[in-house]
């Protein structure tokens, strides 16, 4: 995704045509949890600083696996967030349950592969290719 992720914006998103939502995948353990809540965490003070946390999530995956809610709490800071508010939020039982939840709806409905998309309940798994994406949008359109 993060090669196509950028013509997808580029094409789609940004013209209105398709929405792209980002669901948890908690098989990762405790690192998994942090960092899906760090996101949704960044996303409540500025719905754009989800996105951007999710960046630097995938662009600095190798250090997350030491205290991770540090390393998280570290990035927030470089996003320009309030790091007290997003530190609270990391230990906020609604935001982690909320996570949870979602990656359980994720497991019904049969989707276990990385990465995975569903469009409009098609399921694709695998990584896919730009003309791929493109195709399926026009189809749906």
């Amino acid at each position: 995704m993060l090669r196509v992720e950028p013509e997808i914006l580029a094409n789609f998103v940004a013209d209105g045509r398709v929405q792209l939502a980002f669901w948890p995948m908690l098989d990762h353990g405790t690192q998994s949890q942090v960092t899906h809540v760090a996101a949704e965490c960044a996303g409540a003070q500025d719905p754009l600083a989800f996105w951007h946390m999710h960046d630097l999530l995938f662009e600095r995956q190798s250090e997350l696996w030491r205290d991770t809610a540090a390393i998280v709490t570290g990035m927030a800071g470089q996003l320009g967030l309030d790091t007290g508010t997003f530190a609270a939020c990391l230990v906020d039982p609604a935001v982690n349950e909320k996570v949870t939840r979602l990656d359980n709806e994720r497991r019904a409905a049969g989707i276990r592969l990385r990465p995975s998309f569903d469009l409009n309940g098609r399921v694709l798994p695998g990584a896919q290719p730009f003309e791929t994406f493109a195709r399926l949008f026009e189809e749906a359109e």
